[in-house]
């Protein structure tokens, strides 16, 4: 069958971008693609087998994505449908293609026909083990197919996916990758856009505020904790204890301890210095800090402090039991401590009352007036939530609207009585399905039409939604009630369908779908493509389709921090503890806004992922923000012009590349060289005039003769340094100069320790782009997509904050009378064995500025570690890198 396989249609040019770089990935006996949505995935992974020409074992999640295979097999690739004994479903029969799902795999682990699945297939000879969308893996499932690929003799290994687990934890991405290897060849959304397989889109962002209610808690909330902060100040045997305790008097003997928690002898200093004490000498010595390094207080620091003397540190510091029940008892009182941990910036049960905040239905309906208002009939939204929240349904048409929770039901509900194309809406879920009245009449033509029997559907009434019907099937076929329901939609009996995220995030297909509603509190980056991936699909119908994106977050008007999506108090190294985090709202979207890139607000015409593109200003009220949204979003024809201005009209093709831009490079260490040279060389040609004159005296003739060989020495001596600083200078004197240096040596120190392929040298261009916001973006091109993202994590660790490195570079260096002392972490693909640290650092002395590597696991490299953990993070200043994917 493989051999009689052959594509029957034209390759659109990303697909034809991957199948010409595909060869070039095989080193590891891998490749790993990325293919966005819309892209041809399937399609894709064919002609890969086909060109492989091997027997293909193929594994996917789902029965549906795993007939999928089948499916497209005849006519893209066939004339005919293949014989019955080529195409196996049945793993104890393999055949020259093998469709299953994971699920059929992991049951074989129970028993003996792991092994002998094993044995088959090795005796067939070569084989390409096909893995599609191998993300979906449950964890136990992972033992078994690593199993498998690990003891296969002669395989291939393909692996294929829209919607990589970025967002996973290090040990799932891990896992991840060390299955399908790093990630080889991308397709993103741009290249699709560009080609017309996916329609123009923009994302918006819908602010709300919390409800009286929560605010009040809120307000309650921050009350209770500035009181206390209040009463902490003013705890003179409390702030006694703490500057007699033995950290902050003899903090060199409890190094160790120290670098265990960092962040506690810091949120001692905080606590302290807000209280006007004097700061005890020994940690501000060990720190490298002084007096006025200190930062001011914040909810972080008092978060840290708390938690360490409640819960994480007790032992380093033990309260007197009293005082510690107290102030256990009155944080519960409170509801500031959650899963025994002290939370006071956001803890679950406020990050639930802002997710599930019922302002967020007025932001809907304004949403869907301003899209009905906008489109009239053309109208098809889809609005998806987490939850039914069947009860919710009235049970009389005057009965008061009182939703308890966000969800489905209250949703339509707040539509239905607002009157929004309220006889044109519906909800579909697992297991309720409601249809406007007037669509009755179209369901038996419909259903003809998709050769289903209108019999088969029971219509009963809703006691309180008279216009409104729900929808049963009687042979219990939900598949079925889907289509038919889609059908309806599409041909505009429903124009706004309100459903779950679980039933129609994945795998439902409703091209003219084009304003679509994530009223879901998902950040993950699978959910959120896979939800975006439903509204930005092309319509053969529509040719003109441009599609709208609506997220929601609700946000406490007085919580201004929550608009950053990391923590923005200065911590001095603070690493995370492994507790929660990003529990805001606005927290949720911004990851969400991770995952995907768009196109830009405003002036720039950047494609680009993260939040920021959309331009809003956070000092601004909701409201007015929500204003300025609402009227881009109402302006189709200018979201698809900016498309087209942003992709360009050049006969390159772009690709998305993942970008750093740090906030900080060392360019200073190249001033640092050349005044020093400077300092020599002044130095012995002083010296060299100063000997002159007294040889000119008959008393000192025989000492200057001596001084002047010794000055003139001197001086000839310091002139390499001199050329060496002055070279450092004119290629790091600028920004851009500096963040060049870095990256070339970081790529050189790469391969030079095998961690890249040389090959990668010879082709790499770096290109620093400054940006409209002043931001100075590291590009690397001509190279491949696992050797940029190994470099970027190294800049990152490099001129990002220091965490725990095996290694630092440290470069200790004066102006006036004023010492500065900078350090650098090496990264943790080049610290993890010596010789590779100490080429680092010798690249890096070439290229960028003189530095001592130091090994940070003896005692005073613990010290030095606390030193660069502490300077990372200097009071005023803070060390970030910004890691984002840029169209280019």
């Amino acid at each position: 069958m493989l051999n009689d396989m052959n594509f029957k249609g034209s390759w659109r040019d990303y697909q034809a971008r991957i199948l010409e770089e595909m060869d070039e990935h095989f080193d590891d006996g891998r490749i790993h693609v990325v293919a966005a949505p819309g892209a041809g995935k399937t399609v894709l992974g064919l002609e890969i087998v086909r060109r492989i020409g091997r027997p293909a074992l193929v594994f996917a999640p789902t029965i549906a994505i795993r007939e999928q295979w089948a499916h497209r097999l005849c006519p893209l690739f066939l004339d005919t449908p293949p014989r019955a004994e080529a195409i196996s479903r049945d793993l104890a029969d393999t055949q020259e293609l093998t469709l299953a799902t994971y699920q059929s795999l992991d049951s074989l682990r129970r028993g003996e026909e792991l092994d002998a699945l094993i044995e088959a297939l090795n005796g067939r000879g070569p084989l390409t083990l096909v893995l599609d969308e191998a993300h979906h893996l449950r964890r136990e499932w992972w033992k078994c197919l690593n199993e498998l690929a690990n003891r296969l003799e002669d395989v291939r290994l393909v692996a294929l996916t829209a919607t990589p687990p970025y967002d996973a934890s290090f040990t799932e991405w891990s896992r991840y990758e060390e299955l399908c290897g790093p990630i080889d060849l991308e397709i993103g959304i741009p290249e699709l856009v560009r080609n017309g397989d996916l329609c123009p889109h923009q994302d918006h962002l819908i602010l709300s505020e919390p409800t009286e209610d929560a605010l009040a808690l809120l307000d309650r909330r921050r009350a209770a904790i500035g009181s206390l902060h209040m009463e902490l100040r003013q705890d003179d045997g409390l702030l006694g204890w703490l500057a007699a305790h033995p950290w902050l008097t003899e903090s060199e003997a409890h190094v160790d301890d120290i670098l265990e928690a960092p962040e506690m002898l810091s949120a001692a200093l905080v606590l302290l210095a807000s209280a006007g004490r004097e700061l005890p000498r020994p940690p501000l010595k060990l720190l490298g800090v002084s007096a006025r390094n200190v930062p001011p207080p914040s909810l972080f620091w008092l978060e840290r402090f708390l938690d360490g003397v409640i819960s994480q540190h007790t032992a380093s510091f033990p309260l007197d039991p009293a005082r510690l029940k107290s102030l256990r008892d009155r944080l519960n009182r409170h509801g500031l401590i959650e899963g025994g941990r002290v939370r006071l910036q956001h803890t679950r049960s406020v990050f639930k009352l802002m997710t599930s905040s019922l302002a967020k239905l007025d932001s809907i309906e304004d949403i869907a007036k301003a899209e009905q208002s906008a489109l009239d009939d053309d109208l098809r939204m889809v609005v998806l939530s987490d939850h039914i929240r069947a009860v919710e349904l009235p049970n009389r048409p005057d009965a008061e609207f009182k939703p308890a929770k966000l969800g489905v039901v209250p949703i339509f509900e707040k539509l239905r009585r607002s009157g929004i194309a309220y006889e044109y809406l519906g909800v579909l879920t697992g297991s309720l399905v409601i249809l406007p009245r007037r669509a009755l009449s179209e369901l038996p033509h419909v259903a003809e039409e998709l050769h289903f029997d209108p019999c088969n559907y029971r219509a009963s009434d809703l006691p309180g939604c008279p216009d409104h019907v729900r929808l049963e099937c009687r042979n219990g076929g939900s598949a079925e009630l889907v289509r038919l329901v889609t059908a309806l939609f599409t041909r505009g009996f429903i124009r706004i369908l309100v459903g779950t995220q679980s039933l129609l995030g994945e795998g439902w297909d409703a091209p003219a779908l084009n304003s679509l509603v994530l009223a879901s509190n998902t950040a993950s980056f699978m959910l959120s493509n896979q939800m975006r991936g439903r509204a930005i699909r092309i319509d053969p119908a529509r040719t003109g389709k441009v599609a709208n994106i609506w997220h929601l977050a609700t946000v406490d008007p007085e919580d201004r921090e929550s608009w950053d999506a990391v923590v923005s108090t200065f911590n001095w190294g603070f690493l995370n503890d492994g507790g929660a985090t990003g529990l805001s709202d606005i927290e949720v979207v911004a990851r969400r806004f991770k995952a995907f890139e768009g196109i830009s607000n405003g002036a720039s015409t950047l494609i680009e992922d993260g939040v920021a593109r959309l331009g809003l200003d956070p000092s601004k009220p909701a409201a007015f923000a929500n204003l300025e949204t609402f009227a881009v979003a109402a302006d189709r024809p200018a979201i698809a012009e900016r498309w087209k201005v942003s992709l360009g009209k050049g006969a390159e093709r772009g690709q998305v590349r993942e970008t750093a831009a740090p906030r900080y490079a060392p360019r200073a260490l190249s001033w640092f060289d050349t005044l020093q040279a400077l300092g020599w060389s002044a130095a012995g040609s002083g010296a060299f005039a100063a000997a002159n004159e007294l040889r000119g005296l008959a008393s000192y003739e025989g000492f200057g003769v001596i001084a002047m060989g010794l000055a003139g020495v001197a001086t000839v001596a310091s002139l390499p340094r001199l050329a060496k600083a002055g070279r450092l200078v004119w290629r790091n004197g600028s920004l851009e100069g500096s963040l060049e240096s870095v990256t070339r040596v970081v790529l050189r120190s790469l391969v030079d320790s095998d961690v890249i392929s040389g090959r990668e040298l010879d082709t790499a261009q770096v290109e620093i782009r400054a940006s409209l916001d002043g931001r100075k973006d590291i590009v690397l091109t001509g190279v491949s997509r696992a050797a940029e993202r190994q470099v970027m994590q190294a800049i990152t660790e490099i001129l990002g904050p220091v965490q725990n490195p095996r290694y630092l570079l440290v470069r200790n260096s004066w102006l006036g009378l004023k010492k500065r002392v900078d350090y650098h972490a090496v990264p943790a693909a080049l610290g993890a064995r010596k010789e590779n640290a100490e080429r680092f650092a010798e690249l890096w002395r070439s290229g960028v500025g003189s530095s001592k590597l130091v090994f940070t696991r003896t005692a005073d490299g613990r010290r030095t570690l606390l030193r660069a953990r502490a300077s990372s993070f200097a009071a005023g200043f803070q060390r970030i890198v910004d890691r984002r994917s840029v169209w280019l």
